[in-house]
């Protein structure tokens, strides 16, 4: 390693989009005390590279084509014990948020959020803080206090990972070919799937379940891919 990377933070950047993952990385590669040791457009890659990279902090974006985020952090914490991550998401959903604070993430930002809180995030949580962004803090508090949801909402901590992953694309209203497209899975499977989420969340018809996944994505700012 270069005698300038010493003391410097490692970070791992993820995210499938790549105009946004090479702007981040531009960004946080111009602070002194960071350093971009690797980049990966989908969880795979990822795992291969951070191997090969040894990141003092993963920043994962949630919303990945095929394995989400969620199980790029768990896999990550599964077998990289050593390295802090940091998720990064459109979505300001309480469950989403939760999920990705109980799959082993140290800090949850929005990507709404100024980029400065990218680097606040990263500062902190390698340091052996947690981080979340600010407008988030109501749902971080119902999170640890273990405040339950009412009726529909309440029943969204029944939804596996991969039925949460489906629900918010149908949500973002994204018909079925093209959910099987982006997770990489047949569209019979995602008939499958949306059966299972109709039937957990109580509901009848597929009509019922579009209109609540297209509110629940939207309440919150949640409607843009990630």
């Amino acid at each position: 390693m270069p005698e300038k990377q010493y003391n410097k933070i490692r970070v791992f950047i993820v995210d499938d989009h790549e105009v946004v993952r090479l702007g981040l990385i531009q960004f946080l590669d111009s602070h002194d005390h960071l350093h971009i040791c690797g980049q990966a457009g989908d969880a795979n890659t990822a795992i291969a590279l951070i191997n090969d990279c040894s990141p003092d902090i993963a920043v994962v974006d949630i919303s990945l084509e095929g394995v989400s985020g969620i199980e790029l952090i768990k896999a990550i914490r599964a077998r990289y014990r050593s390295v802090y991550i940091l998720a990064l998401s459109m979505h300001a959903e309480k469950e989403v948020v939760r999920r990705a604070l109980q799959a082993g993430a140290g800090g949850y930002v929005l990507k709404s959020e100024p980029v400065d809180q990218v680097v606040e995030a990263i500062e902190k949580i390698t340091a052996g803080k947690s981080y979340i962004s600010e407008s988030l803090s109501d749902s971080l508090l119902d999170i640890v206090a273990g405040k339950e949801e009412e009726g529909t909402e309440g029943l969204m901590t029944d939804l596996t990972d991969r039925e949460l992953d489906i629900f918010k694309l149908i949500g973002q209203g994204l018909d079925r070919r093209e959910i099987a497209r982006r997770l990489n899975i047949s569209t019979s499977t995602i008939g499958t799937y949306r059966d299972r989420i109709k039937t957990k969340l109580n509901m009848k018809s597929s009509g019922e379940l579009v209109r609540f996944a297209v509110r629940w994505v939207s309440r919150e700012g949640g409607g843009h891919q990630s």
